[in-house]
């Protein structure tokens, strides 16, 4: 009884990481960027005296990583190697099999799967040639989720939003792998 009860609780585990989209959100403008499976992990990037820490929680436990703290560490006694006289074979090359035509059409069905939720984007690229070129091609491409723009003034900022199901991935990339077996 109770090994079924473990058994429905791994299986529902696994399809709540497969059906729940993972959500990435960056936000220039708040220094806010973060990324979560909603119910088992969330991370967040926050600004602090050393540049950045990592800060978030898993299964409801929070932690904290400081990547640019020095930590103490044993000191290790030298050992001293015998040089080797033989160096190693190359291993042999790979040849091109011609398959990218298949790599890139995995690649955009993988994309596919990925959503815009909200995407802003505020740019200046400090040559207004260049700006001037993107005002149109931004303005073909605004719609209600993405709002790009092209500035004069030299700000710059970004809102992105997306969402990515780890399920429809599984499955594009099964699918993929199917249709180049047949």
């Amino acid at each position: 009884m109770i090994l079924w009860i473990l058994i429905s609780l791994f299986v529902l585990f696994i399809t709540w990481i497969l059906l729940v989209p993972v959500i990435l959100f960056l936000h220039t403008e708040s220094n806010s960027y973060m990324v979560s499976l909603p119910g088992i992990f969330r991370v967040a990037v926050v600004p602090s005296d050393e540049l950045f820490h990592i800060r978030g929680r898993a299964f409801f436990i929070p932690f904290r990583y400081h990547p640019f703290r020095q930590r103490r560490r044993k000191k290790k006694k030298e050992t001293v190697k015998a040089k080797e006289t033989e160096k190693p074979a190359k291993p042999a090359k790979k040849r091109w099999t011609g398959k990218t035509a298949g790599g890139i059409r995995l690649g955009i069905d993988l994309l596919r799967s990925v959503r815009i939720r909200r995407l802003y984007l505020d740019m200046d690229t400090d040559d207004f040639m260049l700006n001037a070129w993107l005002v149109p091609v931004f303005s073909l491409v605004n719609s209600d989720h993405i709002q790009l723009k092209a500035n004069f003034t030299g700000n710059m900022s970004l809102l992105l939003d997306l969402r990515i199901r780890l399920g429809s991935m599984l499955y594009t990339f099964i699918r993929y792998k199917i249709r180049s077996i047949y």
